[in-house]
């Protein structure tokens, strides 16, 4: 299984390390899901953001949008390609339509085959077993939708967008939200997963819960 969980996976520097661990884009088929951008505005992937990257980089692009499913026929549109990509957004609404559509429960199967997972934002937050994470995200928070189950693809949480005056904060929240472990990436990283194997492609910032521990 491979996973490519960016911050901001449109960010240059990650696209560049995105295209360095594919071997580059072309003739690649990218399975492209905005759903989360829908849950902050529908069709708002549209004015921009990594839609409009997406299109540039020589690969066959794949668009599905979860909300048009209402069972598993979703997933013979996704099996099979090179790459699917979580767009950013509403971390909630995407695991909603994901269990909705019944994708959550075949997705090991289909990265089990070969498939990469790119996460951006809310697309990598969700590989964790749960998203308590966005009921206090800091500016964002969700409130509600850390019920959801996350994919449990990864034994840790991703705090993307991070900045470093944001530290103090986060760490106070974390600690009271019983969270265990806790990578901060800033926009331009990403962490690589790889048959359980973890790259930090950036600096490391790792905040673990129970202790004082900072790396």
């Amino acid at each position: 299984m491979k996973l490519f969980l960016a911050s901001e996976a449109k960010n240059p520097k990650s696209l560049k390390k995105l295209e360095e661990y594919i071997g580059g884009f072309k003739n690649k088929t990218i399975t492209y899901i905005p759903t989360a951008a829908n849950g902050e505005g529908w069709e708002s992937w549209k004015q921009g953001g990594s839609w409009n990257l997406i299109q540039t980089l020589g690969a066959k692009i794949n668009l599905v949008l979860l909300e048009e499913h209402r069972n598993s026929s979703v997933v013979n549109l996704i099996k099979g390609k090179d790459i699917i990509w979580f767009a950013g957004g509403s971390a909630g609404y995407l695991l909603y339509w994901l269990r909705r559509c019944e994708l959550a429960d075949h997705l090991k199967e289909i990265l089990a085959e070969g498939t990469i997972y790119v996460g951006s934002s809310a697309g990598s937050m969700i590989t964790y077993k749960n998203i308590n994470l966005v009921s206090w995200y800091i500016g964002e928070n969700e409130p509600g939708a850390e019920v959801i189950p996350g994919l449990n693809l990864v034994d840790f949480e991703i705090y993307p967008h991070y900045e470093d005056k944001l530290f103090t904060e986060i760490k106070t929240r974390y600690l009271k939200s019983k969270g265990k472990k806790l990578y901060l990436l800033k926009n331009d990283e990403v962490i690589i997963v790889e048959d359980g194997n973890i790259k930090i492609i950036g600096e490391e910032r790792l905040l673990i819960n129970n202790s004082n521990d900072f790396i």
